[in-house]
């Protein structure tokens, strides 16, 4: 907590201006952001409302679309759910909600802030599923291990000081490679008293 790492995904969405260098964004990049804070929307509205509001269809990857009702449906919003208030979802409901809103918008630059505070294990698996057959880059925040597991393959860690260590595998291979590492530093270590420690017991045995 504290290291930058939403301060990360707000420089590259542009919330935040970086205090030097620049930040180049390609033309046909279109960011998904899916902040912490959740979903604000107007008192009254349906949950197929907020989703119409901004289409009606959905485009998918491949050109194909789908009606935003069947994309909700993919998502755990069963028909009866469709007409259902906002304002009277559960917590992990509007979290789920406010994720397809972002993901409707077929980005192929995905940013996820904590995407599974909240979320049942069901909604979980939906996001999960989406994840792995998505075509474009993501990057996620989480202090989910078992979530960062399965659908990250490149970590980039934040060690609170400003450093960014970047390591290829997820984060099960990170923590095997960080005990490895500090078995051989300790190795080392251990080495080099040894080797410091002899001229010592040499010049005793001189004397």
């Amino acid at each position: 907590n504290g290291s930058g790492k939403s301060t990360l995904l707000n420089l590259l969405t542009g919330g935040l201006a970086p205090d030097s260098g620049r930040i180049e964004t390609g033309d046909t990049v279109v960011t998904g952001y899916y902040r912490q804070g959740g979903i604000s929307v107007a008192p009254g509205k349906t949950v197929l409302e907020v989703i119409e509001d901004i289409a009606d269809q959905i485009e998918k990857e491949g050109g194909h679309t789908v009606p935003a009702a069947q994309f909700l449906r993919q998502f755990l919003f069963p028909n009866e759910m469709h007409h259902v208030r906002v304002d009277s979802l559960s917590g992990g409901e509007r979290k789920r909600l406010y994720l397809v809103t972002v993901l409707m918008k077929n980005p192929n630059f995905l940013l996820l802030d904590e995407p599974t505070n909240d979320l049942d294990i069901l909604s979980l698996n939906v996001l999960e599923d989406y994840l792995m057959s998505f075509g474009g880059t993501v990057i996620i925040v989480s202090h989910d291990r078992f979530f960062v597991d399965k659908v990250a393959d490149h970590l980039f860690v934040l060690d609170g000081r400003g450093g960014v260590k970047d390591f290829p595998g997820n984060y099960s291979e990170y923590l095997a490679w960080e005990r490895e590492s500090g078995k051989a530093k300790r190795e080392e270590t251990n080495g080099s008293k040894a080797t410091a420690a002899k001229p010592a017991e040499d010049a005793n045995a001189t004397r």
